[in-house]
């Protein structure tokens, strides 16, 4: 399908340029959350962070306000790996529309670190096993790059695996 598509594409005159750029954004999109699923597997928090502008803005349900800017991203990401130091992040699906990504992903780990929750006291390793599905939206600018996110996942539940409510 991809083969007939791209020599499709390469014969066509006058849609070639603009066929080519949308699939080159798809691919731009789609290798963006594929290396930084690799990234947060590989637990290298600097790396998952590096995909995103300097003033990103990521939409999470565990915050009261949204993570503003690469650093905050980063302070995330890498506080959630300390927690989870076995973490394993699948992508299940994706679906890639101009500058638009679409996903869902389950995440796996064992509480065997420290975590600081918003508005909470810092909350101590449960050894306990965590399982979520998720999914988020990300729109990329003209370099490829995550410029705003909106994570969705059920905190609740997350909550209560951890033994929290």
């Amino acid at each position: 399908m991809f083969i007939r598509r791209f020599i499709t594409t390469l014969l066509t005159t006058q849609s070639h340029d603009e066929e080519g750029r949308d699939q080159a954004m798809a691919m731009d999109g789609r290798q963006t959350l594929e290396a930084q699923s690799r990234a947060i597997n590989a637990h290298d928090g600097p790396t998952f962070a590096s995909y995103y502008a300097d003033d990103a803005v990521v939409v999470d349900p565990q915050y009261p306000e949204p993570l503003r800017g690469r650093a905050a991203i980063e302070q995330d990401v890498t506080t959630f790996l300390r927690a989870f130091p076995d973490l394993e992040f699948s992508l299940t699906s994706m679906l890639v529309d101009d500058r638009m990504v679409a996903a869902e992903g389950k995440i796996v780990g064992t509480h065997n670190g420290p975590i600081q929750l918003p508005g909470a006291e810092e909350i101590p390793a449960t050894g306990r096993r965590l399982e979520f599905p998720m999914a988020f939206f990300s729109r990329l600018d003209e370099s490829g790059k995550i410029i705003e996110e909106r994570r969705y996942y059920d905190l609740a539940s997350q909550q209560e695996q951890l033994g929290l409510t």
